[in-house]
């Protein structure tokens, strides 16, 4: 297995055998059959299909071109009839395949000339998995099934192995029969017999055999039938078990007419709490992102640049497809700059123009704790006193098909890791949707049963007086008699108001019946903060910084207008007045991040620069930050192939971020400030040696070379942020 990494001009020009064996000593073929595994992904709008990961038959190691600026594993077409009989089989998602070069328009386009494609009619479903695979590849519904296929191989595999034994025993007696009866001369009509009555013993085995298998598959099948019902049991029960304001809703419903009569609840009240939610969401005319422009986000940047010039809003694409790009990852982002750089006004436009919804919450500098974020339940009002960002998160719930961007308006007016801490870590979770629990569940329960006691008691003091006329709560009271029976079962003395305890019930009525105990982060929507800092404004701890993504804003009197109009008259769309509406999965999609893979280039060089230079100069750099970073590769591809324009934003939003110590400390022979200067800085213009193309206000290198400078006139204080 070979470790070159080509370079296109030496591909140019050779034959598709010579391209076959550079490909088979790169990635360890024996031969030219190459075979491979891999998961099977369906175009929604198309009917080719993708091989993910695929990872060789033999090895399963993961293969990627060797080929200078593709990066990753490899993706490979499948045709779109093997795509369609093997991409929607339940138990079909991962096949083996083998691969052959594509068309030589294919390999021109992409700019691979030994850019490969799988076999038509060489798939098969993968029946069995290798002996080690990456563990965030196979979802539990996968591992089940293919554990369902091993029970039912591995008992074929008994049988079968008892059939060889038996039919070798037989075999064995058969021909010392057949030796002795050529040694006693036995008549040639007696060992024909002794053979056919052996064969057919061993023909009735064999079926007896493959019956028993036969039942062992139909036992199989109806055991993973089973399971999927106990699963879907467990769910229902847990749903249960997560909505007991279910009861109280059972109760309310049933005892509506009394509610109202006695004005526990107004009419309206009772529609919203029975009718089931409906989106508020109003059709919006606009461009669809997946029909007019082919799902192809590159295109979709070069509409909305368009768009929002037409508002007279004018950001460099860069701009856009960076923010584009970090949406998609659903990681928190944070927009940093000067007052009046355009931060918030991003954060508004781009909404509107994708169709979206943008709130704006304030942070207030006395914030303290998460109940600042999200509010807090209140025990002696029995209700949850909620928040601009809850109320915006439960809208967002009802609009599933809007895209809402809440950003957090100077979030380090306060301490972000006070009152941001918890909700971050919340985010965290990768694999489902995070649920924020704002109360316990129990709590509708105890309004329950309050509520029971209350309208028991009034009903009995009516049926024992007689008074079925009464039409409301206070001409209930005005009846001395029955108010006397209420205060005797209430246990009120003269000083107790029934009327103040009314109004307490229903209160408490709509507290529980307005507010969810518990809340699962929408998909739809999107968490930025926006920060200035000066001497008001607190810095970001680590945590934050190791979490987030800082996007950072220059004036936006920097820019070069006439080097947008151009990029935007490149364009040539007809018409870019409607909004461009994208899909919510299209917006991002909450999920793991990419393995952390030793052998990565992306890996390999975030490992020696931390071993180089990060680590030695103090900074926090994990193996976390690395996995988001694959993601962001993976992401900006769809925008821009340039890697080293990604690396570079990777760059100014996970690294020089970190960059706040004392640069006159020393490292070995020389200071921090020296080893940034001197070798630092040198390093990353080798990684991003298109630095010079790049704008000043967004060059990692422009951004560090203003960072040393700024420590040498602050007595060797470095600061990112100064």
């Amino acid at each position: 297995m070979s470790n070159k990494v080509y370079g296109y001009s030496e591909l140019e020009g050779l034959s598709d055998t010579e391209l076959l064996a550079t490909l088979q000593s790169s990635w360890g073929y024996k031969d030219d059959n190459f075979e491979v595994w891999g998961e099977v992904t369906l175009f929604k709008d198309r009917e080719w299909g993708h091989l993910k990961n695929p990872r060789m038959l033999a090895s399963n190691n993961l293969l990627s071109y060797p080929l200078t600026g593709v990066n990753g594993p490899c993706e490979f077409w499948i045709n779109p009839a093997d795509a369609k009989k093997y991409g929607d089989q339940r138990g079909a998602r991962f096949i083996k395949c083998k691969l052959t070069l594509s068309r030589p328009k294919e390999r021109e386009k992409h700019r691979i000339p030994f850019m490969m494609s799988v076999l038509p009619g060489s798939c098969s479903s993968l029946e069995k998995l290798p002996a080690s695979i990456p563990h965030d590849i196979v979802t539990a519904d996968d591992v089940s099934y293919f554990i369902a296929n091993e029970i039912y191989h591995f008992y074929q595999q008994q049988a079968a192995t008892k059939i060889e034994q038996e039919f070798a025993t037989k075999q064995s007696m058969f021909e010392q029969q057949l030796t002795e009866a050529l040694a006693e001369k036995q008549s040639a009509e007696l060992k024909r017999d002794n053979a056919i009555k052996l064969v057919e013993s061993l023909n009735s085995m064999r079926k007896k055999t493959e019956q028993s298998i036969a039942l062992l598959e139909t036992d199989n099948e109806l055991k993973q039938k089973q399971l999927q019902i106990t699963l879907e049991n467990f769910k229902k029960i847990e749903v249960e078990m997560n909505h007991k304001i279910l009861r109280l809703k059972k109760y309310v419903s049933d005892k509506a007419l009394f509610l109202k009569t006695f004005e526990f609840l107004d009419q309206e009240d009772l529609d919203n709490f029975l009718v089931e939610s409906k989106s508020a969401s109003q059709d919006v005319d606009g461009v669809v992102f997946r029909e007019q422009l082919n799902g192809d986000y590159s295109k979709a940047i070069s509409y909305i640049q368009s768009h929002l010039i037409e508002k007279d809003i004018l950001y460099p694409r860069h701009i856009i497809e960076n923010y584009l790009t970090l949406l998609r990852t659903k990681d928190l982002i944070i927009l940093a700059g000067e007052s009046g750089s355009g931060k918030t006004n991003l954060v508004k436009s781009f909404a509107k123009a994708v169709g979206g919804k943008a709130v704006i919450i304030p942070v207030k500098p006395n914030w303290t704790s998460s109940e600042d974020l999200l509010g807090y339940y209140n025990p002696l009002e029995k209700k949850y006193l909620a928040t601009p960002f809850l109320d915006a998160l439960l809208e967002a719930q009802l609009n599933p098909e809007t895209p809402y961007f809440i950003c957090l308006d100077e979030m380090n007016l306060a301490r972000v890791e006070y009152y941001f801490a918890d909700f971050l870590s919340l985010l965290e979770s990768r694999d489902e949707a995070p649920e924020i629990s704002l109360y316990s569940a129990d709590e509708s329960a105890h309004v329950l049963s309050e509520l029971k006691a209350v309208v028991e008691i009034i009903q009995d003091s009516k049926e024992k007086y007689g008074q079925d006329g009464v039409v409301n709560f206070i001409a209930l009271l005005k009846d001395e008699a029955i108010n006397n029976q209420l205060r005797q079962a209430f246990g009120f003395s003269d000083k107790n108001s029934l009327i103040k305890y009314h109004s307490e019930v229903r209160r408490m009525l709509f507290a529980a019946m307005s507010m969810p105990s518990s809340i699962v982060m929408p998909a739809n929507v999107h968490i930025i903060g926006a920060i200035n800092i000066d001497e008001t404004t607190h810095y970001l701890s680590p945590k934050i910084l190791d979490r987030a993504h800082i996007m950072r804003f220059e004036s936006p009197l920097l820019s070069d207008w006439d080097a947008i109009l151009r990029e935007v008259k490149e364009y040539e769309f007809d018409d870019v007045s409607r909004p461009l509406l994208f899909e919510t999965e299209a917006l991002g999609i909450r999920q793991n991040y990419p393995k952390f893979d030793r052998e990565n280039e992306f890996c390999q060089l975030f490992i020696a620069l931390n071993k180089e230079f990060l680590h030695k100069l103090g900074v926090e750099f994990g193996m976390r930050t690395i996995r988001q970073g694959l993601n962001y590769l993976h992401l900006f591809k769809d925008a821009n192939d340039d890697r080293e324009r990604a690396i570079n934003n990777f760059i100014l939003h996970k690294v020089l971020p970190k960059l706040t110590f004392d640069g006159n400390k020393t490292v070995g022979q020389q200071t921090k400030l020296e080893l940034i200067e001197k070798v630092f800085l040198q390093r990353i213009k080798q990684e991003v040696p298109t630095y010079a193309d790049i704008p000043d206000v967004f060059s990692a290198v422009v951004a560090l070379e203003h960072v040393v400078n700024n420590a040498k006139s602050n007595d060797g204080i470095v600061n990112f942020w100064s």
